[in-house]
């Protein structure tokens, strides 16, 4: 490990990462690679999660490339140092803020979505002028193997570096002269990475997860609601960190939202090719035994063990304590719980606060102000109205989590922020002084820099 950790830091010293020309190279290459390779990307993400070609490119292939353009497109800007204002007492110091990369970064990524989940954070790394480790998942096993192959072919190899394996070859690399840590996936792991990266005082940026809720209130185009919510729950079998994780809805549009969403997942997800499987057998077991604890089903609940296939599964629940309420199913079931009382808003919020605070809230009603009293009163990292998971498409806003759903923001100039080191300056001039700030101060000295300082 520390010859990769010394050849990296000798390119990075080398400063040949610091020009605009050699980021947008680099970026320009992803951007081929994912060009060129993308049926060889498409069967990996096939054999790793069952994703068919075009969910694998929308949600993984295009998702990196849209991002890496606009990456592109803006990072001559974003390289700038940029003016500040300068109190009047430095005068005449003028100030600036300038973007500078932190070293060698480590990835660590996760098997939900390996493609995105890995060159996302990439694309930022490179535009921030790092040099990179990537620790792809060992459960994403041809994705992996594909990236090992293809990224130094493509990326200046000396500036990209590859580790395959399990949680003892991360702890490895966390013991390693790094200089900054994007881990994506789950809480538990989290806290490891943490304590790990702050006995060396790394910064890192933590993307997890969390019971992401959804809160229906006065809707009238239930059918609009239920297409968006199937949509985003479903993709990728439910094993996106951002899905809507169980709904909350106002007693009087529970059944009719249930029809709708039944007639949405038929229409979306027809058969089993149209929804991908789930990683492994670990996950499918830990799923399925959520299910037999007294919910209604509404539809689906069937399986296909020997494939590690769950139908999209919607049921009905009437317990905020029930078991697929306690921690976050990262699969596709879909639990509801109406909401009885005559403040289902308030309701909601005591039900969503049961929890640790979520990483996306979704909120689906026709009066704005019930939307933006959840937005000022729930907190959780992003939140949306009257759609869901189509946020983390959309580049200009930050991306991230809070408390236990995660730390740091990513995407667009997020992401390029969170892999830079934003240096404070201030600059001066010998060629003359002004001496009112040394001491000793006459009376209208001092009372000259009060009233600068009040």
């Amino acid at each position: 490990m520390l010859e990769i950790t010394k050849q990296l830091r000798e390119f990075f010293n080398s400063d040949a990462t610091l020009s605009y020309a050699w980021r947008k190279k680099q970026l320009t290459a992803l951007i081929r690679m994912l060009n060129e390779e993308r049926d060889a990307f498409e069967d990996a993400l096939y054999n790793d999660l069952g994703k068919n070609a075009k969910e694998a490119w929308l949600t993984e292939i295009g998702f990196v490339i849209h991002e890496a353009k606009y990456v592109r497109r803006h990072l001559r800007f974003w390289m700038h140092s940029h003016c500040r204002l300068t109190p009047l007492f430095c005068f005449p110091s003028w100030s600036s803020m300038t973007p500078q990369p932190r070293g060698i970064s480590l990835i660590i990524s996760p098997w939900n979505y390996p493609v995105q989940l890995t060159l996302s954070p990439l694309v930022a790394s490179i535009a921030a002028g790092n040099v990179a480790i990537i620790k792809p998942s060992e459960f994403a096993t041809a994705t992996s193997a594909l990236l090992t192959k293809l990224l130094p072919k493509y990326l200046d190899p000396k500036s990209v570096a590859i580790v395959e394996g399990g949680a003892d070859k991360t702890q490895a690399l966390l013991h390693e002269p790094i200089d900054f840590v994007f881990f994506t996936g789950s809480t538990a792991t989290a806290k490891h990475i943490a304590r790990s990266a702050a006995d060396a005082l790394i910064p890192y940026v933590l993307e997890l997860g969390g019971k992401s809720p959804t809160l229906i209130f006065d809707v009238k185009n239930l059918n609009a609601v239920a297409d968006r919510i199937a949509f985003a729950k479903f993709t990728n079998a439910g094993q996106t960190c951002v899905a809507p994780d169980y709904v909350l809805i106002e007693q009087d549009l529970l059944e009719p939202f249930c029809e709708a969403l039944k007639a949405a997942i038929a229409r979306q997800f027809p058969d089993k090719n149209s929804m991908g499987h789930i990683i492994n057998q670990r996950h499918f077991d830990r799923i399925t035994q959520m299910l037999g604890h007294g919910e209604t089903v509404v539809t689906g609940g069937n399986t296909i063990p020997e494939e590690w296939r769950i139908e999209p599964t919607v049921v009905k629940i009437n317990d905020p304590d029930h078991p697929l309420m306690k921690e976050e199913i990262f699969g596709p079931i879909l639990p509801i719980l109406s909401l009885n009382t005559n403040d289902p808003k308030s309701e909601a919020r005591e039900i969503i606060k049961k929890n640790p605070t979520p990483l996306a809230c979704y909120v689906f009603c026709d009066n704005k102000k019930d939307a933006r009293w959840i937005h000022d009163h729930v907190l959780s990292g992003n939140f949306v109205h009257n759609d869901a998971l189509m946020h983390v498409t959309n580049v200009h806003i930050p991306f991230g989590g809070i408390g236990m759903s995660g730390q740091g923001a990513s995407h667009g100039y997020a992401g390029f922020q969170a892999f830079s080191h934003i240096k404070g300056s201030m600059w001066n001039t010998n060629a003359f002084d002004i001496n009112l700030r040394y001491p000793p101060y006459s009376f209208r000295v001092f009372k000259l820099m009060e009233w600068l300082l009040g």
